[in-house]
């Protein structure tokens, strides 16, 4: 399990892709934590983003949205 920095999105760069929001926490069954770009905050909790199929950027509770880094 890794600590992953979710990279920024700024609202203009949202293009029509769906948000999905964290709202308090968001938990899976195995994979990494996630962390909002924009205050720090753990946003995703033991998932594997990389996963997921669908193109989506992820809203933190303070408002700010923010994409997985790509993986390597």
């Amino acid at each position: 399990m890794a600590e992953i920095m979710m990279l920024p999105v700024a609202p203009y760069e949202v293009n029509g892709r769906n948000i999905f929001d964290t709202g308090i926490s968001t938990v899976g069954r195995g994979g990494h934590d996630y962390f909002c770009a924009h205050c720090g905050r753990q946003m995703v909790h033991n998932m594997d983003l990389s996963k997921i199929e669908a193109e989506m950027l992820y809203k933190c509770s303070c408002g700010g949205l923010n994409v997985p880094p790509p993986v390597e």
